[in-house]
């Protein structure tokens, strides 16, 4: 098989990538100031990838009254 010092090198460097990541996160301190799960996010205003502002609570709002679902990801970490 040729290629298999290829794949199974791939296959380590995943491997240790992923527990390095794991390793460091069981390191991260507690979070005091997170939103918890069902929590309403703050009001915020960001530039979208065009450049224009774009604000939660006008993504939020329809002309129905419904509204439309937002899905915010919020990354912890030390950048």
């Amino acid at each position: 098989m040729p290629f298999g010092n290829k794949y199974t090198g791939m296959a380590v460097t995943v491997l240790l990538g992923v527990l390095v990541a794991v390793a460091a996160a069981q390191q991260l301190p507690p979070s005091t100031n997170a939103p918890r799960v069902g929590d309403k996010a703050p009001d915020f205003t960001l530039p979208d990838t065009n450049g224009h502002l774009v604000k939660l609570s006008d993504l939020l709002k329809t002309a129905d009254g419904k509204g439309q679902w937002v899905l915010l990801v919020f990354y912890r970490g030390y950048w």
